[in-house]
């Protein structure tokens, strides 16, 4: 037996007609609505790799100008559009490294049921007070006396006793043991160990370590113009750096002949602009309104250090350096040069195959690769290739709309709304009726 319809429906199906009608608009009218879509602005074109595995594409100037602070709005696509994972990289501005410096061994002897003898050369008769040991591992401890000479003849005590502990590295076979001593200079140092109850150690060196810095790489920053003007009113000078494009400039470099000896204050002015968003009706578009402030980060010009300015990275298209000169005569500046640091993209390529580097989208978010997991396995030294010069992306012109086309569409969707608000209420008000 077929189910029968409550009475209301059943007089009233012109009603039901009517509602499933008016949704279908309200969804019809809700996909006319225009969306912003994100879409890259640029493109640069990477040389085919002369061979297969990980390479950097180093990003110059301008690429990283148009890319998002945190270079997010960036991709690699191979030659069939499809998306190639990579790895950040970005240069430090110093590095610091702990090296081994070992010292000259001049011999190391043995005496059975004696005493081994460990002779080194401080060949620059640098000031230290230790000395780091290399042995092979061995489960024994060793007392040791140490003393110095700047002959070999004469020997004057430094340590009268000491003692090496057990030798164990579980992580490889050898390990180093620090041997403290009070400060001095002596040429030769001569280090005996007692082995009267076990066998000699093996010594495989002797040194000491040293911190080595290494500055990161930059890129210099190509500028469209730089103008100066010096102002005896004010006591200063300004210089103006101006770049034919958005660059994140991260160092200054000034090249000052003369006079011989200075100290000026100074300061670098960079104009930021932040955007904010309003709307100007109740149906018209969202307008963008751009505030601009100026930031100053001060410094010291001193003939007693290079002319070197770290910036932090802020996107700027101009930098004003002001200068105050208080009552000397302006610096005679031959050159200013603005770096950046050098920020890759590391993935792994095929040779002869070629790629492209799409970017320039201020709404797109950082890509997530599972290659991050990777990263401590991918070598550092790997060949580097530079992209070539960004171009602009062309589309299709669009269609022109009428300037009130998404204006109608909207008013059509309120009228919609209206209508199946008033059936719905008619339609709840029949129901009651009904009962």
């Amino acid at each position: 037996m077929m189910p029968t319809l409550p009475p209301f429906y059943q007089t009233h199906p012109p009603m039901r007609l009517s509602f499933k009608l008016l949704l279908l608009q309200v969804l019809w009218l809700t996909c006319l609505v225009p969306t912003k879509a994100q879409d890259y602005k640029w493109q640069a074109p990477v040389p085919a790799p002369a061979q297969n595995g990980y390479h950097s594409l180093l990003l110059p100037p301008d690429i990283t100008g148009r890319l998002q602070h945190n270079l997010a709005d960036i991709r690699l696509y191979d030659a069939a559009g499809k998306e190639v994972p990579y790895l950040l990289r970005t240069e430090e501005p110093v590095q610091y490294r702990k090296l081994f410096r070992p010292y000259k061994t001049v011999s190391y002897t043995h005496r059975t049921g004696c005493c081994s003898e460990l002779i080194i050369e401080n060949q620059e008769q640098r000031k230290i007070n230790n000395i780091s040991l290399l042995i092979r591992n061995a489960d024994v401890q060793k007392q040791v006396a140490l003393s110095g000479s700047d002959n070999r003849q004469d020997w004057y005590v430094l340590k009268a006793k000491d003692v090496l502990y057990a030798i164990e590295n579980t992580q490889g076979t050898t390990e180093v043991k620090l041997l403290n001593f009070p400060l001095n200079d002596y040429k030769y140092l001569r280090l005996v160990l007692n082995d009267s109850s076990s066998a000699p150690l093996n010594i495989v060196n002797a040194g000491y370590y040293d911190t080595h810095s290494e500055n990161g790489k930059y890129t210099l920053i190509p500028q469209q113009s730089i103008s100066r003007t010096d102002s005896a009113a004010t006591q200063k000078t300004h210089l103006h750096l101006q770049f034919p494009q958005p660059v994140y400039p991260e160092r200054l470099e000034l090249e000052i002949n003369s006079p011989s000896l200075y100290y000026r204050p100074a300061r670098l002015l960079t104009e930021a602009e932040s955007s904010t968003n309003r709307r100007r009706g109740l149906f018209r578009k969202q307008k963008r309104r751009r505030v601009k402030s100026v930031a100053s980060l001060p410094f010291t010009l001193t003939s007693n250090t290079l002319a070197t300015v770290e910036l932090p990275r802020r996107q700027a298209e101009e930098l004003v350096i002001e200068i105050d000169n208080g009552d000397n005569a302006p610096l005679d500046i031959t050159s200013v040069k603005a770096y950046q640091l050098n920020r890759y993209l590391v993935a792994n390529l095929e040779a002869g195959k070629s790629y492209l580097l799409r970017f320039g989208d201020e709404n797109r978010a950082a890509p997530v690769y599972e290659l991050q997991h990777f990263e401590a396995d991918i070598p550092t030294d790997v060949p580097v290739l530079e992209p070539e010069a960004a171009s602009p992306i062309t589309t299709a012109p669009k269609a022109k709309k009428a300037p009130s086309s998404n204006i109608l569409i909207w008013v059509a969707l309120a009228v919609v709304l209206a209508g199946l608000g008033l059936m719905t209420v008619r339609l709840l008000n029949e129901m009651k009726k009904s009962r």
